[in-house]
């Protein structure tokens, strides 16, 4: 009715006075369009993925598509804008744990990590942390330009978490063994923050995000960033205080990440989290945007 605020994620729903955007599948599709070679989309994926930009589109070219649009990143809600969304647009960010994401963390589980991992005092680690989705977070780039790194002396591992069991032994048969030697697959882990310490900085050169919680956590960690400039990474990347934009190939991905090494600046802690927010933030910022709704709501119905 008139009377009750209805609130979705994503386009599922036709109609609603906030719509709560986490993904766009349609920007999806068009990253992989840009760069078939390199990101590789099996139809199991673009399938749905194609089905849900339908929805996207839909909602989109509705005049009840939404009152409010909330997302999660700015790049993403311009993207959105710019498609012909009509509404009120709010940015929104993923919320962190700084409880669980700090730089104590690192002071006590850096040094004992390290050593359980076999990593050796003068090598320079860095992480890619992601549930799933290798080829769409970019791991097979990551490994090339760190294998790259290698060939050129530097003394550099990547250590990969997350992945099921056949989905790390999928990907390991399908890199060469310099690849493969560069590399330390801990799959998935408990406790994820003690293995992210562990490194210097993360390399995440992802192919498409939205705002992505794995480079919020490595910064809060102090963790360097080495981000490819994919929705979301203008959210927390602040060069160079904090780390590099990468370029989508994994020779210039190479390039950048071994002047920080020349310069020190890999293994460099900082503190700087941009526009990541803490949950009180996001709490006082979600009662904000709800408050605005009811308001918008309530003079259109009395109106």
């Amino acid at each position: 009715g008139g009377r009750h605020l209805v609130q979705v994620t994503g386009c599922v729903v036709p109609a609603a006075d906030i719509r709560y955007i986490h993904y766009w599948n349609s920007a999806l599709l068009e990253e992989h369009a840009a760069r078939r070679d390199t990101f590789p989309l099996p139809v199991t994926k673009k399938l749905p993925a194609m089905l849900a930009a339908r929805d996207e589109r839909a909602a989109v070219k509705s005049a009840r598509a939404a009152d409010s649009w909330w997302v999660v990143s700015r790049s993403l809600a311009e993207k959105i804008q710019l498609g012909g969304a009509a509404g009120h647009f709010e940015v929104l960010p993923n919320q962190y744990d700084p409880l669980r994401f700090n730089p104590a963390v690192r002071t006590e589980w850096r040094d004992r990590m390290r050593a359980d991992y076999g990593f050796q005092p003068d090598e320079k680690i860095l992480v890619f942390s992601a549930f799933g989705h290798f080829e769409r977070k970019g791991l097979r780039q990551a490994i090339e330009a760190v294998e790259l790194l290698r060939r050129k002396g530097h003394a550099v591992r990547l250590l990969v978490l997350g992945g099921t069991p056949a989905t790390v032994e999928r990907f390991r048969g399908s890199l060469t063994p310099a690849q493969r030697d560069g590399c330390v697959f801990a799959g998935l882990v408990d406790s994820i923050e003690r293995h992210l310490v562990t490194a210097d900085g993360l390399l995440f050169p992802s192919h498409f995000e939205a705002f992505s919680l794995a480079e919020i956590e490595a910064a809060a960690l102090g963790l360097r960033l080495y981000l490819t400039p994919h929705y979301g990474s203008e959210m927390i990347l602040r060069e160079p205080d904090n780390g590099r934009l990468l370029p989508w190939d994994a020779a210039g991905m190479a390039e950048v990440i071994a002047r920080d090494i020349t310069a020190g600046m890999l293994g460099q802690t900082h503190q700087v989290m941009a526009e990541a927010i803490t949950p009180e933030v996001y709490g006082r910022t979600l009662r904000t945007l709800y408050q605005d709704a009811i308001g918008r709501k309530a003079a259109a119905v009395t109106g």
